[in-house]
């Protein structure tokens, strides 16, 4: 399982279902031994090449919570916004400013393929939404201005050039 860096057209295509099945869990468990061998927040599977609905978060709070998420949508979202300094496995070193939801309610199957649904806010909201995005082919970057855009993608390449491998591969 590799990761998935900008600007791989996978990172840009919207994810259909995926199955209930033993395969489905399986990738979920090695989806989650990336997430802590990255040093993430959360990891969605077109991140790693996979075109369906799945993701992994933990946002590292006590008591410590891996959530492994089959087919997630989001049910409702608060009218209050709130800005998060948002970062992406998939673009190395790249932070930027987020406006997204202050609390959300998602719904989505466990790893047992059992219903479930979370009310959050705050960090884990936002992760949850970045994450969602993901699964409908949206970076963070695509919520930035054209012109932070510009200005973000710029940065992005340059960072690229300045910092060896070892250090794009790990979480800002």
């Amino acid at each position: 399982m590799e990761l998935i860096k900008y600007p791989d057209p996978v990172l840009f295509q919207k994810c259909p279902d995926a199955e209930m099945s033993d395969e489905t869990a399986s990738l979920l468990n090695e989806m989650s031994q990336k997430l802590y061998e990255w040093e993430g927040a959360g990891l969605a599977a077109p991140q790693v090449g996979i075109l369906k609905r799945m993701v992994v978060i933990d946002i590292r709070e006590t008591p410590q919570r891996l959530y492994k998420l089959i087919n997630p949508r989001i049910n409702w979202k608060s009218e209050e916004m709130v800005e998060s300094n948002e970062g992406c496995l998939s673009l190395p070193l790249l932070r930027d400013k987020i406006s997204r939801h202050e609390s959300v309610v998602v719904e989505y199957f466990d790893e047992n393929f059992e219903k479930q649904e979370i009310h959050t806010t705050g960090f884990l909201s936002c992760c949850l939404q970045h994450e969602l995005d993901h699964l409908n082919g949206i970076l963070f970057i695509n919520r930035l201005s054209k012109l932070k855009r510009s200005r973000a993608l710029r940065r992005f390449k340059k960072l690229q050039s300045e910092k060896p491998i070892e250090e794009q591969n790990k979480n800002p």
